[in-house]
């Protein structure tokens, strides 16, 4: 097997780290910020050094390419480099450095691969102007409609498009049809890796998202002149629903996961009896056919405990993320790269969103996690341990070269 030059990885590391930095020793690099133009200007040195092609297409994602001995297909591996507000160091920008380490070594080993290999910084992965905004360029699925009113304003979205030479028509003419798969590193964002003392997560699916909003309807009534019993409370029903959905998923849909972030109580005063309640939940699993049962399931509950006279639920269906299944191909390459370097490994859903599952819709895809200490991530407090970090690289430098071969 091939090994990186890990000294260089982690120099860059710590070169990179330094765009964007905050004074509790995590990152703030917003999307087409001043900092991660500084960053992709770093970046772009790099990729020139190493005597690799470097370009930026129409939606600001760069690119360094080796080319291949054919060299109208393309296997495409990186991640992202912009950043939440005082994030970690590590989210997104781990994953860019080792897919750069690794077709650098590549090309240092004097090879020249059957296929093109490229390396990528996704723009704005982390959804400060668009979500997933480079990625879904790249497979054609932005629409107008998003570049029109997008979620971070259209003066915004405008400004920052302009500080990296960017237009809105650009935009919708980034889609590729050379890509034939995609691998991407990142850190786990979880604790699975460190609690089961395992140096590699290999990706077997993103997970699909569902998001509804549930209104709960009851009877305002004086706090203090209503009988307990002879309340119909909105927020009751909506805590007994949320307490029972709970259980179920536990119970029945691990490792699914579900969330309620906004609860909204009307009219909202000390002294009345609540009349009505608006629940935002949104649930997540592997499969459709898991997200259609705990829509069933969830549904039912709150039909159920709100199945009196006084009480009522409506369900207003928000939006839809379907999972994303990574390629066996690029899992078992993953799982052999492991094998090869001794390294433990074990298979795991993707709980958050990654770059990896726009490309999954029109190329075989895969990703790898390494661990991520107490799992914490979206915090300066964001660690993985530099051997972790070169366990990871050795990894993607070796299933990239597993994978060129098979693809091609």
């Amino acid at each position: 097997m091939h090994r990186i030059n890990k000294d260089r990885l982690l120099a860059d590391f710590e070169a990179l780290s330094k765009f964007g930095a905050t004074v509790a020793g995590g990152i703030s690099r917003p999307a087409l910020s001043e900092a991660d133009m500084a960053a992709r200007g770093w970046l772009r040195q790099q990729i020139e050094a190493a005597g690799l092609d470097y370009r930026m297409d129409s939606a600001g994602s760069q690119y360094g390419r080796l080319t291949g001995e054919d060299d109208t297909r393309t296997l495409l591996t990186g991640s992202h480099l912009d950043s939440v507000p005082n994030g970690g160091r590590y989210d997104g920008a781990l994953g860019v450095l080792s897919s750069l380490e690794a077709i650098r070594c590549i090309k240092e080993l004097g090879m020249i691969p059957p296929i093109s290999l490229e390396l990528v910084n996704f723009t704005d992965e982390e959804g400060t102007l668009l979500g997933l905004f480079g990625s879904r360029a790249v497979i054609g699925q932005l629409t107008q409609q998003e570049i029109d009113a997008p979620r971070c304003g259209k003066d915004y979205l405008e400004s920052s498009l302009q500080r990296a030479g960017l237009t809105d028509a650009g935009l919708l003419q980034a889609q590729r049809d050379d890509i034939i798969g995609y691998l991407e590193l990142h850190i786990e964002q979880g604790k699975r890796l460190t609690e089961g003392a395992t140096d590699i997560g290999v990706v077997t699916a993103m997970v699909g998202i569902r998001s509804y909003t549930l209104h709960f309807y009851g009877q305002a009534a004086h706090a203090g002149t209503t009988p307990m019993t002879e309340r119909a409370d909105a927020l009751w029903a909506a805590t007994d629903f949320m307490e029972q959905a709970r259980q179920l998923v536990i119970e029945k849909y691990l490792p699914g996961v579900i969330n309620f972030g906004v609860i909204q109580a009307h009219p909202g005063a000390y002294n009345i009896v609540p009349g009505e309640v608006t629940l935002a939940m949104e649930f997540r699993h592997g499969s459709d056919e898991m997200l259609d049962a705990m829509n069933a399931d969830l549904l039912d509950i709150a039909y159920t405990v709100t199945n009196t006279d006084e009480l009522s639920v409506t369900a207003e269906r928000g939006g839809d993320i379907h999972p994303a299944p990574m390629d066996e191909r690029v899992i078992s390459a993953i799982e052999t790269a492991c094998e090869e370097a001794d390294l433990s490994a074990m298979r795991l859903l993707s709980f958050a969103g990654h770059d990896a599952q726009s490309i999954a819709r029109v190329a075989p895809a895969g990703m790898l996690f390494v661990p991520s200490q107490k799992g914490i991530s979206h915090n300066p407090a964001e660690y993985t341990t530099p051997d972790d970090m070169v366990n990871g690289a050795n990894v993607m430098l070796n299933s990239l070269l597993a994978l060129a071969n098979q693809l091609a």
